[in-house]
């Protein structure tokens, strides 16, 4: 027989696990992170709790002696609503699952990144060749500042180096939440074709630079 856990859900989708999962699963306890999985054939969305913080990771959230984990966007991905009230997470492998209506398929799993990630700098590339940085890459770079970038390729790395000064060869255009540069002659100019579709990935950053890899 499956084991099985309780939470409970808002109406804003915020998933509140009992006391008695937290004590169950010492990854919750302290700064906790998850990835989390949607099937849509299946209804169902599963959540993998890791103290490692990742690429995709949601942050569990620690309030008033409980755990909360946002899953509105696991949700949408299902096409179920927000049900508030009580709610079953089964235990299947790493994942609990939270069976969001009835259904006799089960299809893959895909696992669903955070759009804000849960703490590392990121930047998205997408099919027009427009790159954006968020917030933590222009914070850390002053790229209202450093209003320019001067690229480099390192083609058996397949990593981007950017050097943000004041006189570079792109522009960055920065607003509040985020920078933008054109980066389609870039590409072309190392060669390389626009992606088929929008990427996103994690950043290293060092001083004035950035690096980025365009494939794991």
């Amino acid at each position: 027989m499956a084991t099985t856990y309780q939470a409970k859900m808002d109406i804003r989708g915020f998933l509140r696990f009992s006391e008695d999962t937290v004590s169950k699963f010492s990854k919750m306890k302290g700064q906790a992170f998850a990835d989390v999985f949607v099937d849509p054939v299946g209804s169902r969305i599963g959540i993998s709790v890791s103290s490692k913080l990742k690429e995709n990771s949601f942050r569990i959230l620690d309030t008033n002696e409980s755990r909360l984990l946002y899953l509105k966007g696991a949700l949408n991905a299902v096409k179920s609503q927000v049900t508030s009230g009580d709610i079953t997470l089964t235990q299947e492998g790493d994942k609990l699952v939270f069976q969001c209506k009835k259904s006799s398929k089960k299809g893959p799993w895909t696992l669903l990144a955070c759009r804000n990630s849960a703490g590392l700098p990121m930047i998205s590339l997408d099919t027009r060749g427009t790159l954006i940085l968020d917030r933590r890459c222009i914070d850390a770079l002053k790229t209202k500042v450093n209003d320019t970038l001067t690229p480099a390729y390192d083609a058996k790395k397949k990593s981007f180096t950017l050097t943000f000064g004041k006189k570079g060869l792109v522009n960055v255009r920065t607003i509040q939440s985020h920078a933008s540069v054109s980066f389609m002659g870039t590409l072309s100019s190392f060669g390389i074709d626009l992606p088929k579709e929008r990427l996103r990935t994690s950043v290293a950053i060092k001083g004035n630079t950035l690096t980025f890899k365009l494939a794991h």
